[in-house]
């Protein structure tokens, strides 16, 4: 038996249903988001801290050898252990930089400032107390960290 054509059958989508599905998903994106960015950001900030211990380590193994500190070029060719990224001085969109009016026999002193703004400053001497300040630079007069 053979049905009439007048009763067709439509397929598809209404647009009114298209339009609730867009909304969903953009309710779900506005709130993953900015979880997700506050994550990455907590992500480059541990790895900022866990970059100024590295170069704190180093720094003593190479002090113990050679009586003095040395830049982060000199701790890289010479072996003591450091990130091949933090060589250049820039890694997890931080740039390290220890300045060399700050290398001595004594002490020296490094600074992570952030490559994208408003994050962290931070920034750390020969003691390994690591020092933060948000949206300016850090220095020895900055609160440490936990």
């Amino acid at each position: 038996m053979r049905t009439s054509n007048t009763l067709k059958r439509e397929h598809g989508f209404s647009l009114i249903e298209l339009l609730i599905v867009v909304a969903i998903i953009g309710t779900i994106a506005a709130i993953a988001l900015p979880n997700y960015m506050e994550s990455r950001h907590a992500a480059h900030n541990a790895s900022a801290i866990g970059s100024l211990r590295l170069i704190h380590n180093a720094e003593a193994s190479y002090r113990t050898s050679h009586d003095q500190y040395a830049s982060l070029t000199t701790l890289g060719t010479t072996g003591y252990l450091i990130d091949p990224l933090l060589i250049t001085g820039k890694r997890s969109n931080y740039n390290f930089v220890i300045p060399a009016g700050t290398l001595d026999a004594d002490g020296f002193e490094v600074t992570a400032a952030p490559v994208v703004a408003p994050w962290r400053y931070y920034y750390m001497n020969v003691s390994g107390v690591i020092r933060a300040q948000l949206g300016a630079a850090a220095d020895a007069t900055s609160p440490p960290i936990n």
